[in-house]
Protein backbone atom coordinates (compact mmCIF):
# COMPACT_ATOMS: atom_id res chain seq x y z
CA UNK A 1 0.00 0.00 0.00
CA UNK A 2 2.64 2.37 0.73
CA UNK A 3 4.82 1.60 -2.73
CA UNK A 4 1.33 2.37 -4.37
CA UNK A 5 0.88 5.90 -2.41
CA UNK A 6 4.73 6.58 -3.62
CA UNK A 7 3.63 6.10 -6.89
CA UNK A 8 0.20 7.61 -7.16
CA UNK A 9 2.27 10.58 -5.23
CA UNK A 10 5.13 10.66 -7.93
CA UNK A 11 2.15 10.55 -10.31
CA UNK A 12 0.85 13.78 -9.12
CA UNK A 13 4.37 15.56 -8.86
CA UNK A 14 4.63 15.06 -12.83
CA UNK A 15 1.13 16.14 -13.84
CA UNK A 16 2.35 19.31 -11.80
CA UNK A 17 5.55 19.78 -12.84
CA UNK A 18 4.73 22.64 -15.04
CA UNK A 19 3.24 24.46 -12.00
CA UNK A 20 6.87 24.33 -9.88
CA UNK A 21 9.44 24.18 -12.42
CA UNK A 22 10.36 27.67 -11.67
CA UNK A 23 11.02 26.16 -7.67
CA UNK A 24 13.77 23.35 -8.78
CA UNK A 25 17.18 23.42 -9.52
CA UNK A 26 17.38 26.42 -6.51
CA UNK A 27 14.63 28.52 -7.75
CA UNK A 28 16.77 30.93 -9.74
CA UNK A 29 13.33 32.18 -11.94
CA UNK A 30 10.89 32.62 -8.95
CA UNK A 31 13.72 34.19 -6.53
CA UNK A 32 15.25 36.72 -8.77
CA UNK A 33 11.96 38.62 -9.25
CA UNK A 34 10.43 38.42 -5.89
CA UNK A 35 11.04 40.32 -2.91
CA UNK A 36 9.17 38.42 -1.12
CA UNK A 37 9.84 35.13 0.75
CA UNK A 38 8.48 32.18 -1.18
CA UNK A 39 7.44 30.10 1.60
CA UNK A 40 3.45 30.51 1.09
CA UNK A 41 4.20 29.60 -2.77
CA UNK A 42 6.21 26.38 -1.97
CA UNK A 43 3.96 25.60 0.84
CA UNK A 44 0.90 25.21 -1.61
CA UNK A 45 2.90 23.21 -4.15
CA UNK A 46 3.51 20.83 -1.82
CA UNK A 47 0.36 20.50 -0.37
CA UNK A 48 -1.11 20.07 -4.00
CA UNK A 49 1.38 17.52 -4.85
CA UNK A 50 0.63 15.73 -1.97
CA UNK A 51 -3.57 16.03 -1.95
CA UNK A 52 -3.71 14.97 -5.67
CA UNK A 53 -1.71 11.91 -4.97
CA UNK A 54 -4.16 11.12 -2.42
CA UNK A 55 -6.98 11.57 -4.99
CA UNK A 56 -5.27 9.54 -6.99
CA UNK A 57 -4.89 6.80 -4.42
CA UNK A 58 -8.11 6.67 -2.85
CA UNK A 59 -9.62 6.39 -6.46
CA UNK A 60 -7.20 3.47 -7.26
CA UNK A 61 -7.67 1.61 -3.97
CA UNK A 62 -11.62 2.21 -4.23
CA UNK A 63 -11.60 0.92 -7.85
CA UNK A 64 -9.03 -2.10 -6.53
CA UNK A 65 -11.63 -3.72 -5.02
CA UNK A 66 -14.43 -3.68 -8.20
CA UNK A 67 -14.51 -5.51 -11.60
CA UNK A 68 -13.58 -2.06 -12.75
CA UNK A 69 -10.25 -1.69 -11.68
CA UNK A 70 -9.10 -3.64 -15.31
CA UNK A 71 -10.67 -1.02 -17.28
CA UNK A 72 -9.56 1.77 -14.77
CA UNK A 73 -5.88 0.72 -15.21
CA UNK A 74 -6.54 0.01 -19.58
CA UNK A 75 -7.49 4.23 -19.22
CA UNK A 76 -4.68 4.90 -17.53
CA UNK A 77 -1.86 3.58 -19.87
CA UNK A 78 -3.32 4.95 -22.74
CA UNK A 79 -4.89 8.61 -21.69
CA UNK A 80 -1.38 9.16 -19.01
CA UNK A 81 1.27 9.76 -21.08
CA UNK A 82 -0.37 12.06 -23.60
CA UNK A 83 -2.27 13.87 -20.81
CA UNK A 84 1.77 14.15 -19.22
CA UNK A 85 2.86 15.59 -22.20
CA UNK A 86 0.10 18.08 -22.66
CA UNK A 87 0.61 19.36 -19.24
CA UNK A 88 4.43 19.60 -19.59
CA UNK A 89 3.99 21.24 -22.86
CA UNK A 90 5.98 24.43 -22.68
CA UNK A 91 8.81 22.74 -20.94
CA UNK A 92 9.70 20.78 -23.86
CA UNK A 93 12.12 21.94 -26.27
CA UNK A 94 9.76 20.52 -29.59
CA UNK A 95 7.14 22.62 -30.29
CA UNK A 96 4.15 20.14 -30.35
CA UNK A 97 1.08 21.19 -31.90
CA UNK A 98 -3.01 20.29 -30.98
CA UNK A 99 -3.38 17.85 -33.97
CA UNK A 100 0.38 16.67 -33.23
CA UNK A 101 -0.65 15.69 -30.33
CA UNK A 102 -4.02 14.23 -30.66
CA UNK A 103 -1.85 11.83 -33.63
CA UNK A 104 0.17 10.92 -31.28
CA UNK A 105 -2.54 10.01 -28.87
CA UNK A 106 -4.89 8.54 -31.49
CA UNK A 107 -1.47 6.31 -32.74
CA UNK A 108 -0.73 5.47 -28.78
CA UNK A 109 -4.39 4.10 -27.90
CA UNK A 110 -3.93 2.14 -31.17
CA UNK A 111 -0.73 0.10 -29.67
CA UNK A 112 -2.09 -0.39 -26.56
CA UNK A 113 -5.24 -2.04 -28.10
CA UNK A 114 -3.62 -3.69 -30.18
CA UNK A 115 -2.04 -5.42 -27.42
CA UNK A 116 -4.73 -6.19 -25.08
CA UNK A 117 -6.28 -7.78 -27.89
CA UNK A 118 -3.83 -9.41 -29.88
CA UNK A 119 -0.82 -10.48 -26.63
CA UNK A 120 -2.09 -10.27 -23.51
CA UNK A 121 1.88 -11.19 -22.20
CA UNK A 122 2.59 -8.08 -23.65
CA UNK A 123 0.53 -5.96 -22.23
CA UNK A 124 1.15 -7.46 -18.76
CA UNK A 125 4.74 -6.36 -19.33
CA UNK A 126 3.63 -3.12 -20.17
CA UNK A 127 1.81 -2.95 -17.04
CA UNK A 128 4.86 -4.00 -15.03
CA UNK A 129 6.99 -1.53 -17.11
CA UNK A 130 4.26 1.20 -15.79
CA UNK A 131 4.66 -0.18 -12.25
CA UNK A 132 8.45 0.47 -12.30
CA UNK A 133 7.91 4.02 -13.74
CA UNK A 134 5.68 4.70 -10.99
CA UNK A 135 8.48 4.21 -8.65
CA UNK A 136 10.94 6.44 -10.41
CA UNK A 137 8.18 9.68 -10.25
CA UNK A 138 7.92 8.55 -6.95
CA UNK A 139 11.69 9.31 -6.76
CA UNK A 140 11.08 12.52 -8.71
CA UNK A 141 8.32 13.80 -6.38
CA UNK A 142 10.56 12.88 -3.03
CA UNK A 143 13.75 15.22 -4.66
CA UNK A 144 10.99 17.95 -6.05
CA UNK A 145 9.50 18.53 -3.14
CA UNK A 146 13.13 18.42 -1.11
CA UNK A 147 14.03 21.08 -3.83
CA UNK A 148 10.88 23.33 -2.78
CA UNK A 149 11.64 22.90 0.56
CA UNK A 150 15.10 24.31 0.02
CA UNK A 151 13.61 27.36 -1.39
CA UNK A 152 12.25 28.26 1.80
CA UNK A 153 15.25 28.47 3.32
CA UNK A 154 15.99 31.26 1.14
CA UNK A 155 15.83 34.84 2.25
CA UNK A 156 15.26 38.31 -0.19
CA UNK A 157 17.27 41.14 -0.23
CA UNK A 158 15.81 44.59 0.61
CA UNK A 159 12.64 45.79 -1.18
CA UNK A 160 13.42 49.50 -0.01
CA UNK A 161 16.22 51.99 1.20
CA UNK A 162 14.90 54.72 2.50
CA UNK A 163 17.07 58.13 1.96
CA UNK A 164 17.59 60.55 4.63
CA UNK A 165 15.62 63.43 2.28
CA UNK A 166 12.41 60.89 2.78
CA UNK A 167 13.20 61.31 6.29
CA UNK A 168 13.25 65.01 6.25
CA UNK A 169 17.07 65.44 6.94
CA UNK A 170 17.78 67.37 3.96
CA UNK A 171 16.39 70.52 1.65
CA UNK A 172 15.29 70.06 -1.63
CA UNK A 173 17.96 70.00 -4.59
CA UNK A 174 19.41 72.89 -6.67
CA UNK A 175 20.96 70.82 -9.17
CA UNK A 176 20.52 69.18 -12.66
CA UNK A 177 18.30 66.66 -12.92
CA UNK A 178 17.90 63.12 -15.44
CA UNK A 179 14.75 61.32 -15.47
CA UNK A 180 14.97 57.54 -17.44
CA UNK A 181 11.78 55.88 -17.84
CA UNK A 182 11.39 52.44 -19.33
CA UNK A 183 8.51 51.11 -20.51
CA UNK A 184 9.26 47.63 -20.72
CA UNK A 185 8.33 46.20 -23.88
CA UNK A 186 7.90 49.48 -25.47
CA UNK A 187 8.10 49.14 -29.34
CA UNK A 188 9.26 51.78 -31.71
CA UNK A 189 6.72 50.59 -34.74
CA UNK A 190 3.93 50.68 -32.62
CA UNK A 191 4.30 53.89 -30.72
CA UNK A 192 5.84 55.89 -33.75
CA UNK A 193 6.22 54.54 -36.81
CA UNK A 194 2.87 52.30 -37.45
CA UNK A 195 1.02 53.74 -35.17
CA UNK A 196 -2.76 52.15 -35.32
CA UNK A 197 -5.16 55.22 -36.72
CA UNK A 198 -7.41 54.87 -33.21
CA UNK A 199 -4.67 54.96 -31.25
CA UNK A 200 -4.09 58.35 -29.53
CA UNK A 201 -1.23 59.14 -27.58
CA UNK A 202 -0.56 63.04 -26.83
CA UNK A 203 1.57 62.94 -24.30
CA UNK A 204 4.19 60.55 -26.16
CA UNK A 205 3.70 63.05 -29.38
CA UNK A 206 4.17 66.54 -26.72
CA UNK A 207 7.51 64.47 -25.55
CA UNK A 208 8.50 63.89 -29.10
CA UNK A 209 7.89 67.56 -29.76
CA UNK A 210 10.77 68.31 -27.45
CA UNK A 211 12.93 65.75 -27.65
CA UNK A 212 15.34 63.52 -30.05
CA UNK A 213 13.52 60.80 -31.43
CA UNK A 214 15.61 57.32 -32.86
CA UNK A 215 14.39 55.65 -35.74
CA UNK A 216 16.68 52.32 -35.65
CA UNK A 217 17.28 51.57 -32.44
CA UNK A 218 18.85 48.21 -32.41
CA UNK A 219 18.38 46.07 -29.22
CA UNK A 220 20.82 45.02 -27.30
CA UNK A 221 18.65 41.52 -26.15
CA UNK A 222 15.31 40.03 -26.25
CA UNK A 223 14.66 39.37 -22.32
CA UNK A 224 14.89 42.56 -19.81
CA UNK A 225 17.28 40.30 -17.30
CA UNK A 226 19.62 40.87 -19.62
CA UNK A 227 19.34 44.05 -21.11
CA UNK A 228 18.87 45.93 -17.93
CA UNK A 229 22.39 45.01 -16.32
CA UNK A 230 23.93 45.94 -19.80
CA UNK A 231 22.59 49.87 -19.77
CA UNK A 232 23.98 49.79 -16.43
CA UNK A 233 27.39 48.52 -16.73
CA UNK A 234 27.82 49.61 -20.32
CA UNK A 235 28.88 46.16 -21.43
CA UNK A 236 26.34 43.89 -23.51
CA UNK A 237 25.18 40.79 -21.05
CA UNK A 238 24.58 37.20 -22.81
CA UNK A 239 23.90 35.07 -19.70
CA UNK A 240 23.57 35.63 -15.98
CA UNK A 241 22.94 33.79 -12.52
CA UNK A 242 21.31 34.74 -9.71
CA UNK A 243 22.73 32.89 -6.24
CA UNK A 244 20.60 31.94 -3.46
CA UNK A 245 22.78 34.88 -1.48
CA UNK A 246 21.42 36.65 -4.09
CA UNK A 247 24.69 37.71 -5.61
CA UNK A 248 24.11 39.01 -9.51
CA UNK A 249 27.02 37.28 -11.70
CA UNK A 250 27.14 38.21 -15.27
CA UNK A 251 28.61 37.22 -18.35
CA UNK A 252 29.82 39.72 -20.66
CA UNK A 253 29.86 39.56 -25.01
CA UNK A 254 33.25 38.59 -25.91
CA UNK A 255 34.61 37.64 -22.22
CA UNK A 256 35.49 34.87 -20.43
CA UNK A 257 33.90 33.84 -16.97
CA UNK A 258 31.73 34.99 -14.80
CA UNK A 259 31.92 38.70 -13.17
CA UNK A 260 30.13 39.85 -10.07
CA UNK A 261 27.84 42.71 -10.92
CA UNK A 262 26.72 45.35 -8.11
CA UNK A 263 25.89 48.88 -7.58
CA UNK A 264 29.28 50.00 -8.18
CA UNK A 265 30.02 48.85 -11.45
CA UNK A 266 27.21 50.68 -12.70
CA UNK A 267 25.70 54.30 -13.84
CA UNK A 268 24.77 54.67 -10.35
CA UNK A 269 28.14 54.85 -8.62
CA UNK A 270 29.06 57.32 -11.23
CA UNK A 271 26.40 59.48 -10.56
CA UNK A 272 27.02 59.13 -7.25
CA UNK A 273 30.85 59.89 -7.46
CA UNK A 274 29.87 62.98 -9.20
CA UNK A 275 27.54 64.44 -6.46
CA UNK A 276 24.03 63.02 -7.82
CA UNK A 277 21.19 61.70 -5.27
CA UNK A 278 20.18 58.45 -6.53
CA UNK A 279 16.49 57.15 -6.72
CA UNK A 280 15.04 54.04 -8.59
CA UNK A 281 11.04 52.42 -8.46
CA UNK A 282 11.43 49.49 -10.84
CA UNK A 283 9.44 45.71 -11.46
CA UNK A 284 10.50 42.66 -12.01
CA UNK A 285 14.34 42.94 -10.93
CA UNK A 286 15.62 42.74 -7.55
CA UNK A 287 17.00 46.59 -7.71
CA UNK A 288 17.25 47.66 -4.34
CA UNK A 289 19.44 44.10 -3.66
CA UNK A 290 21.55 43.65 -6.44
CA UNK A 291 22.61 48.02 -6.83
CA UNK A 292 21.85 48.58 -3.62
CA UNK A 293 25.96 50.02 -2.91
CA UNK A 294 24.81 52.36 -5.34
CA UNK A 295 21.48 53.85 -4.55
CA UNK A 296 20.21 56.31 -2.16
CA UNK A 297 16.60 55.65 -2.61
CA UNK A 298 14.86 52.18 -3.91
CA UNK A 299 11.39 50.51 -4.15
CA UNK A 300 11.12 47.32 -6.40
CA UNK A 301 8.11 45.09 -6.28
CA UNK A 302 6.28 42.01 -8.48
CA UNK A 303 3.24 40.89 -7.37
CA UNK A 304 2.78 39.04 -9.99
CA UNK A 305 1.66 35.29 -10.15
CA UNK A 306 4.47 32.87 -10.28
CA UNK A 307 3.36 30.93 -13.75
CA UNK A 308 -0.22 29.52 -12.01
CA UNK A 309 -2.42 30.52 -10.51
CA UNK A 310 -0.46 31.70 -7.13
CA UNK A 311 1.35 34.69 -5.68
CA UNK A 312 2.81 36.28 -2.80
CA UNK A 313 0.47 37.94 -0.33
CA UNK A 314 -2.98 35.96 -1.38
CA UNK A 315 -3.85 33.28 1.07
CA UNK A 316 -2.32 29.72 1.42
CA UNK A 317 -5.32 27.89 0.43
CA UNK A 318 -6.47 30.08 -2.40
CA UNK A 319 -3.19 29.35 -3.59
CA UNK A 320 -3.57 25.68 -3.73
CA UNK A 321 -6.73 25.18 -4.90
CA UNK A 322 -6.47 27.31 -7.76
CA UNK A 323 -4.20 25.64 -9.71
CA UNK A 324 -6.08 22.11 -8.86
CA UNK A 325 -9.36 23.84 -10.11
CA UNK A 326 -7.75 25.13 -13.00
CA UNK A 327 -6.49 21.40 -14.08
CA UNK A 328 -9.83 20.01 -13.36
CA UNK A 329 -11.44 22.81 -15.64
CA UNK A 330 -9.04 21.86 -18.56
CA UNK A 331 -10.62 18.42 -18.78
CA UNK A 332 -13.87 19.29 -19.86
CA UNK A 333 -12.84 22.96 -20.77
CA UNK A 334 -9.55 23.83 -21.82
CA UNK A 335 -10.35 27.43 -22.97
CA UNK A 336 -12.15 28.66 -20.24
CA UNK A 337 -8.79 27.35 -17.60
CA UNK A 338 -6.71 29.27 -20.47
CA UNK A 339 -9.34 32.10 -19.46
CA UNK A 340 -9.31 31.69 -15.93
CA UNK A 341 -5.43 31.68 -15.87
CA UNK A 342 -5.33 35.07 -17.50
CA UNK A 343 -7.76 36.71 -15.80
CA UNK A 344 -5.47 36.09 -12.72
CA UNK A 345 -2.56 37.63 -14.30
CA UNK A 346 -4.06 39.99 -14.95
CA UNK A 347 -5.20 41.71 -11.19
CA UNK A 348 -2.29 40.55 -10.06
CA UNK A 349 -0.52 42.63 -13.07
CA UNK A 350 -2.80 45.74 -11.44
CA UNK A 351 -1.89 45.30 -8.25
CA UNK A 352 1.71 45.23 -9.77
CA UNK A 353 1.22 48.41 -11.65
CA UNK A 354 -0.67 49.97 -8.93
CA UNK A 355 1.67 49.76 -6.35
CA UNK A 356 4.91 51.36 -8.77
CA UNK A 357 2.26 53.97 -9.75
CA UNK A 358 1.97 55.15 -6.37
CA UNK A 359 5.85 54.79 -5.55
CA UNK A 360 7.10 56.36 -8.58
CA UNK A 361 4.56 59.36 -8.26
CA UNK A 362 5.44 60.02 -4.68
CA UNK A 363 9.42 60.13 -6.19
CA UNK A 364 8.33 62.40 -8.56
CA UNK A 365 6.90 64.78 -6.35
CA UNK A 366 9.47 64.90 -4.07
CA UNK A 367 11.90 66.59 -6.30
CA UNK A 368 14.94 65.68 -4.00
CA UNK A 369 16.53 62.84 -5.84
CA UNK A 370 18.75 63.94 -9.11
CA UNK A 371 18.82 61.02 -11.17
CA UNK A 372 15.56 58.79 -11.04
CA UNK A 373 15.41 55.74 -12.74
CA UNK A 374 11.78 54.23 -13.20
CA UNK A 375 10.76 50.67 -14.61
CA UNK A 376 7.10 50.37 -15.40
CA UNK A 377 5.57 47.20 -16.07
CA UNK A 378 3.67 48.60 -19.10
CA UNK A 379 3.03 48.01 -22.09
CA UNK A 380 4.18 44.25 -20.79
CA UNK A 381 1.56 41.69 -21.10
CA UNK A 382 -0.74 41.02 -19.84
CA UNK A 383 -2.86 44.28 -20.45
CA UNK A 384 -4.59 45.88 -17.69
CA UNK A 385 -6.56 49.08 -19.56
CA UNK A 386 -9.10 49.91 -21.53
CA UNK A 387 -8.95 52.58 -24.05
CA UNK A 388 -12.04 52.93 -24.89
CA UNK A 389 -13.73 52.72 -21.43
CA UNK A 390 -10.94 54.78 -19.98
CA UNK A 391 -10.22 52.19 -17.35
CA UNK A 392 -8.96 49.41 -15.76
CA UNK A 393 -9.83 46.01 -16.16
CA UNK A 394 -9.81 42.70 -14.19
CA UNK A 395 -10.15 40.28 -17.12
CA UNK A 396 -8.77 39.73 -20.32
CA UNK A 397 -9.95 40.85 -23.63
CA UNK A 398 -7.35 44.10 -24.07
CA UNK A 399 -4.89 44.26 -26.06
CA UNK A 400 -1.18 45.90 -27.09
CA UNK A 401 -2.51 48.68 -27.85
CA UNK A 402 -4.43 49.67 -25.17
CA UNK A 403 -1.88 49.14 -23.15
CA UNK A 404 0.25 51.80 -25.36
CA UNK A 405 -2.72 54.13 -24.28
CA UNK A 406 -1.92 53.15 -20.33
CA UNK A 407 1.83 54.40 -21.40
CA UNK A 408 0.64 57.27 -23.01
CA UNK A 409 -1.41 58.08 -19.39
CA UNK A 410 1.36 57.44 -17.36
CA UNK A 411 4.07 59.47 -18.82
CA UNK A 412 1.58 62.62 -18.85
CA UNK A 413 1.22 61.89 -15.41
CA UNK A 414 5.03 62.23 -15.17
CA UNK A 415 5.67 64.69 -17.19
CA UNK A 416 3.06 66.63 -15.40
CA UNK A 417 4.98 66.71 -12.49
CA UNK A 418 8.13 67.17 -13.38
CA UNK A 419 6.94 70.43 -15.93
CA UNK A 420 5.76 71.89 -12.29
CA UNK A 421 9.21 71.10 -10.57
CA UNK A 422 11.44 74.14 -10.19
CA UNK A 423 14.54 72.09 -11.67
CA UNK A 424 12.34 71.63 -15.36
CA UNK A 425 14.80 73.47 -17.65
CA UNK A 426 17.75 71.61 -16.40
CA UNK A 427 16.35 68.44 -16.37
CA UNK A 428 16.70 65.62 -19.04
CA UNK A 429 14.43 62.88 -19.66
CA UNK A 430 15.02 59.28 -21.11
CA UNK A 431 12.05 57.24 -22.70
CA UNK A 432 12.74 53.51 -23.78
CA UNK A 433 11.37 50.39 -23.98
CA UNK A 434 13.90 47.49 -23.19
CA UNK A 435 12.70 45.72 -26.03
CA UNK A 436 10.13 45.88 -28.46
CA UNK A 437 6.88 44.15 -28.77
CA UNK A 438 7.67 40.31 -28.26
CA UNK A 439 4.91 39.25 -31.06
CA UNK A 440 6.03 35.39 -31.21
CA UNK A 441 6.29 35.16 -27.06
CA UNK A 442 2.59 36.18 -26.67
CA UNK A 443 0.68 35.30 -29.72
CA UNK A 444 -0.12 31.85 -28.78
CA UNK A 445 -1.15 32.44 -25.24
CA UNK A 446 -5.27 33.07 -24.56
CA UNK A 447 -4.06 36.66 -23.55
CA UNK A 448 -3.83 37.61 -27.53
CA UNK A 449 -6.68 39.20 -28.90
CA UNK A 450 -7.85 39.49 -33.25
CA UNK A 451 -6.56 43.82 -32.34
CA UNK A 452 -3.06 41.92 -31.57
CA UNK A 453 -3.00 40.01 -34.58
CA UNK A 454 -3.83 43.06 -36.55
CA UNK A 455 -1.64 45.51 -35.32
CA UNK A 456 1.20 43.46 -35.39
CA UNK A 457 0.31 41.39 -38.69
CA UNK A 458 2.35 38.78 -36.94
CA UNK A 459 5.59 40.20 -37.45
CA UNK A 460 8.10 41.45 -35.22
CA UNK A 461 9.42 44.63 -35.57
CA UNK A 462 12.51 44.79 -33.21
CA UNK A 463 13.23 48.13 -32.48
CA UNK A 464 12.87 49.46 -29.40
CA UNK A 465 11.01 53.54 -28.76
CA UNK A 466 13.74 55.41 -27.95
CA UNK A 467 13.22 59.51 -26.66
CA UNK A 468 15.57 61.35 -25.57
CA UNK A 469 14.92 65.42 -24.35
CA UNK A 470 18.02 67.10 -23.51
CA UNK A 471 17.48 69.78 -20.29
CA UNK A 472 16.11 72.80 -22.19
CA UNK A 473 15.36 71.33 -25.29
CA UNK A 474 12.58 72.57 -27.03
CA UNK A 475 12.37 71.27 -30.75
CA UNK A 476 12.02 67.96 -31.98
CA UNK A 477 14.95 66.10 -33.41
CA UNK A 478 15.44 63.13 -35.27
CA UNK A 479 18.15 60.78 -35.51
CA UNK A 480 17.73 58.22 -38.02
CA UNK A 481 21.23 56.36 -37.83
CA UNK A 482 21.26 52.45 -37.16
CA UNK A 483 22.68 53.17 -33.38
CA UNK A 484 22.24 50.06 -30.81
CA UNK A 485 20.89 50.97 -27.42
CA UNK A 486 23.42 50.91 -25.48
CA UNK A 487 23.58 54.43 -26.59
CA UNK A 488 21.76 55.47 -23.68
CA UNK A 489 24.57 53.93 -21.31
CA UNK A 490 26.94 56.88 -22.70
CA UNK A 491 23.93 59.55 -23.20
CA UNK A 492 23.55 59.18 -19.19
CA UNK A 493 27.58 59.16 -19.09
CA UNK A 494 27.36 62.57 -20.65
CA UNK A 495 24.80 63.94 -18.36
CA UNK A 496 26.38 62.78 -15.12
CA UNK A 497 30.01 64.62 -16.63
CA UNK A 498 28.00 67.66 -17.51
CA UNK A 499 28.55 67.62 -20.97
CA UNK A 500 25.46 68.41 -23.48
CA UNK A 501 23.38 65.46 -25.17
CA UNK A 502 24.36 65.37 -28.95
CA UNK A 503 21.07 64.44 -31.01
Amino acid sequence: MLKRLCQCIGLASLMLVVNYNDLLNGGENARMHVPYRLTGVCWAQIADIVLLGLVFFAVRELLHRTKYYAWARLLVMIFAPPYLIERSRTLIPINLKDGVLVLLTVVWAAIVLFFVLESPRWYRNAIRVGDAVGIFAAVFAVFSIAQIVAVMTWRPGPQEIRASWQRGAQPPRVHPRMVWILFDELSYDQTFEHRAHDVALPNFDALRNQSTLYTDVQPVGYKTVKVIPSLFSGAEIDDFQYHFNNKLLVHYVGTHGWHALDGNGTVFHDAQQAGWRTAVVGWYNPYCTIYKTALDSCYWTYLDGLGVDMAQGTDFWGNAWRPLKEMGTQLYSPGRAADENCNFNVRQRLATHLDLEKHMMALLADDHADFIYLHVAIPHPPNIWSREDGAYVETCGSSYLDSLALADRELGMMMAELEESPRWKDTTVIVEGDHSWRVALWDWLPGWTDEDEQASHDVFDPRPALLIHAAGQTQPETDARAVPLMVVHQVVEDVLQGKAVQP
